[in-house]
């Protein structure tokens, strides 16, 4: 860059959207999810949020064995998606919300949430896994068309919602269990040839079928099971007074209650409720004693209850052949983990390995790291670019896929090798000296990456850093600190400079007005002395020979005030420095690559803004 840039964005009203293209050639169509790293990317959610909404040919994602512990919402503007699994047994999407965590009420404790029309899913385990603790859907479908062949769904209470009150959902050759009202809403649904099996004394439906629709469940050649402990079981109960649930030639257990259905302590809904039977067998098929105000269905009355007459002529999105699993589309590792040093890590202890990670709200978090590591994603064109990631979290433990791995995963596709520092965390237990620690290992990963750029075709003049929030701060510090030796044992002379800096909603400062209180006593100690708070306040480092910089920050960010960004911004003008400032009116703090609040795409701007850095 030969000048200066600014670019401060107060977006206060929506950008427009890209006009259409009808070339459907240049967009994906075909997305990878592996836990062993052989697809495009590690998470489902990840997967759907790279898809293009609205597109011009139908979308597959094969998910390859593993147990997927995310919440995953496929929103209605993703149409014509497939999920293929490798195995149902073996390909499981976990969650544990249920209503009354948190915030959460029964239609946001979902584990995967299904709104885009014409929707497939095959070979899949849909599982909420929070016990008997209430209300707990392992899905929430309120697409049309869906389809849903040889899949589980395993839960409790409400484990199927069936939701869109004109949505038509077809579950073939599926497993259902739960204990009270496990498939209920208000969706048109068929259930061929599944198992249905109750795990307590409750209920195994709950249509809210609207008045003015003919069809609600429908059962087609199901076989119904309970658990041993299981001694009364019914049939259904209308949630809304119009439910409308229909079992055909399925086969009934003992414990079916002989009234078969139920009023729900009303005997108003006896009146507008339709609940009937055909032909059901087994030892739970006691036709003389079900409640008077159902039916059993004539051979006439019964030729009405087929897929078609169900779901109307438009057969095409249910008979459409559902993709097979495709090995192929996984073809290679997508990243290598090495350790960061090669023989022993300095400044560290002799001490036990005391590493943690933990799963929640689809971020994973890691804490007590000892071995350093870095996570090398190549991209199969690279474009020269390299930038080592350093994921935020208070300098208290890492948000490592959120802020590192899902971030890699975006830049592959720009042809940029990105490299996820797992850094140690500062530690009195761990190491002799925690607070230059993370820098230590900062340096070396620039070093590390430099070292290996010819063999992994970059430039080892466009070797940049990044990182969010606390990862921020340690970016910054590398940026501005390259002259100091953090590792004073190192006799390594390749160069530590970074050639570009990205900062996130970084903490910059340690100045006690703006700071993030838990960076800087985590980092130097609630008792620094001035020296240090200066030494680590980076916007008083920055010279004319720091690199350029882009940032990003959300003016209504609680944690880290906007500040630490405007100041390192003016730091660098001072410098002459090359600098791009993106800030928003609101994010808050934590967002990732995706603020919500806003139509605009900051990784676009990044994007744009690499292609520029000579």
């Amino acid at each position: 860059m030969k000048k200066n840039t600014l670019v401060i964005l107060l977006l206060l009203c929506s950008w427009s959207l890209g006009a259409q293209t009808a070339n459907p050639n240049q967009y994906k169509y075909t997305f990878t999810v592996a836990k062993d790293g052989s697809g495009d990317y590690l998470n489902i959610q990840d997967a759907i949020d790279a898809m293009r909404v609205y597109p011009l040919a139908p979308i597959t994602l094969f998910i390859k064995n593993g147990i997927y512990r995310e919440k995953i919402e496929l929103p209605a503007p993703n149409t014509d998606v497939s999920f293929i699994g490798e195995n149902v047994d073996s390909t499981l999407i976990v969650f544990d919300d249920y209503s009354g965590k948190g915030k959460h009420t029964t239609f946001t404790s979902y584990t995967a949430k299904i709104s885009g029309n014409r929707f497939r899913a095959a070979n899949i385990s849909f599982v909420n896994s929070a016990g008997p603790v209430g209300q707990a859907l392992a899905l929430y479908v309120d697409a049309d068309k869906a389809v849903f062949t040889n899949c589980k769904f395993l839960g409790h209470q409400d484990t199927i919602f069936s939701g869109g009150e004109t949505a038509h959902q077809l579950f073939d050759h599926c497993y259902i269990e739960g204990t009270t009202d496990f498939i209920f809403g208000p969706g048109t649904a068929v259930f061929n040839a599944c198992m249905i099996r109750g795990k307590t004394n409750s209920y195994i439906t709950a249509a809210s079928t609207p008045a003015s629709k003919k069809y609600g469940f429908v059962f087609l050649d199901c076989k119904i099971q309970a658990d041993t402990t299981v001694s009364k079981l019914s049939l259904g109960r209308p949630w809304r007074s119009n439910a409308r649930t229909v079992f055909l030639r399925c086969e009934l257990p003992s414990v079916i209650t002989p009234a078969g259905w139920d009023n729900w302590g009303n005997p108003e809904n006896e009146k507008t409720a339709y609940y009937a039977e055909y032909r059901s067998y087994g030892p739970g098929a006691n036709s003389g004693n079900r409640v008077k105000w159902s039916k059993q269905l004539s051979d006439k009355e019964a030729a009405l209850y087929t897929i078609k007459s169900v779901f109307g002529q438009d057969v095409n999105w249910y008979t459409t052949r559902t993709p097979d699993f495709n090995y192929s589309a996984f073809n290679r590792q997508r990243f290598t983990v090495v350790n960061l040093y090669s023989g022993p890590v300095p400044n560290n202890k002799n001490v036990p390995d005391r590493e943690a990670a933990i799963t929640k709200d689809n971020v994973t978090r890691i804490s007590k790291v000892l071995t350093p590591t870095l996570s090398i994603y190549r991209p199969d064109k690279p474009n020269g670019q390299a930038v080592v990631i350093c994921p935020g979290g208070g300098y208290s433990i890492l948000a490592f896929d959120k802020e590192g791995t899902r971030v890699a995963e975006e830049f592959i596709k720009w042809g940029v090798t990105a490299i996820v520092l797992k850094s140690r965390l500062p530690d009195d237990s761990l190491q002799y000296d925690r607070h230059l620690a993370p820098l230590q290992d900062a340096q070396e990963a620039i070093r590390y990456v430099r070292r290996h750029a010819r063999e992994w075709g970059i430039s080892p003049a466009k070797i940049g850093i990044m990182g969010f929030s606390a990862g921020g701060h340690l970016a910054a510090t590398a940026a501005t600190h390259f002259t100091v030796k953090a590792d004073p044992s190192s006799t390594d002379t390749v160069s530590t400079r970074p050639d570009f800096a990205i900062l996130i909603y970084p903490v910059i400062s340690f100045d006690s007005t703006i700071t993030h209180k838990g960076s800087r006593n985590n980092l130097v100690g609630a008792t620094a002395t001035e020296d240090s708070i200066r030494f680590f306040s980076n916007e008083t480092q920055v010279t004319p020979q720091t690199p350029p910089s882009f940032l990003v920050h959300a003016g209504d960010d609680g944690a880290v005030p906007v500040e630490n960004s405007i100041r390192y911004y003016t730091a660098c003008i001072k410098n002459k420095v090359p600098a791009e400032l993106h800030l928003y009116p609101k994010g808050g703090h934590g967002f990732g690559l995706v603020n919500k609040t806003t139509q605009d795409n900051w990784p676009e701007r990044l994007r744009n803004w690499l292609q520029l850095i000579k």
